[in-house]
């Protein structure tokens, strides 16, 4: 019964909203306007339901013998720390904004760094010669490479020109084609949930915890 219910407002609210961008209909727009409306006051209770169930997760294991306590401990100290002064003290103090500068923008740049290292890994293992294929991207990320460089320039005084080739045309042609791909596999998606063919958002029949884990 909870799952039919819910796969009929979803397909409620699935076909209003979609008509919505195709009829001028006032009633059926108005009601598009609220349910959308109602859907960013789910996502902030959602964020709230995902902030008791990093608490939830991360106090069991502080409670346990977990080898990793000390940085659920940071974290959830992190997270309170972070919520208190954001409430009480506001966006626009001067407390909030030294944190958001000095600790939260320098962690992310960090993390960003990181990536840098994992990015050399992956093109380290995509650019070992196996095939055809392994050979024709490596050739062009190297003419890429080399025609944003001077040394490419000096190499052959035409390679400029054929990296920016490669980059408006086959470059393009390849990331229209995964966006019109990712777009299709959305659209599935969306009427799979729709129709109710999708129904993850149910849960299951046992009763789940605000942690995630069965009761």
């Amino acid at each position: 019964m909870k799952l039919t219910l819910a796969s009929f407002l979803t397909l409620i609210a699935g076909v209003t909203v979609l008509a919505d961008h195709f009829v001028v209909v006032p009633f059926i727009n108005k009601t598009a306007s609220t349910f959308i409306q109602w859907s960013v006051m789910l996502s902030a209770f959602s964020t709230a339901l995902g902030g008791a169930n990093i608490l939830a997760v991360h106090t069991k294991r502080m409670s346990g013998k977990s080898a990793n306590r000390g940085l659920s401990a940071l974290l959830l100290g992190s997270m309170v720390t972070w919520l208190v002064i954001g409430l009480k003290l506001g966006m626009e103090s001067q407390v909030y904004k030294f944190i958001w500068d000095n600790v939260y923008g320098s962690l992310s740049s960090t993390l960003f760094a990181l990536n840098a290292f994992f990015v050399a890994s992956a093109a380290y293992r995509s650019f070992r010669i196996r095939g055809i294929d392994t050979v024709i991207l490596l050739v062009t990320a190297c003419t890429v490479m080399l025609g944003r460089t001077g040394l490419g320039e000096a190499i052959y005084p035409g390679m400029p020109q054929v990296a920016d080739w490669l980059m408006r045309v086959p470059n393009t042609a390849g990331m229209r084609g995964i966006t019109i791909g990712g777009a299709l596999g959305a659209i599935s998606v969306s009427a799979r949930v729709i129709l109710g063919l999708e129904r993850g958002y149910g849960g299951s029949e046992r009763g789940m915890g605000v942690s995630g884990y069965d009761l």
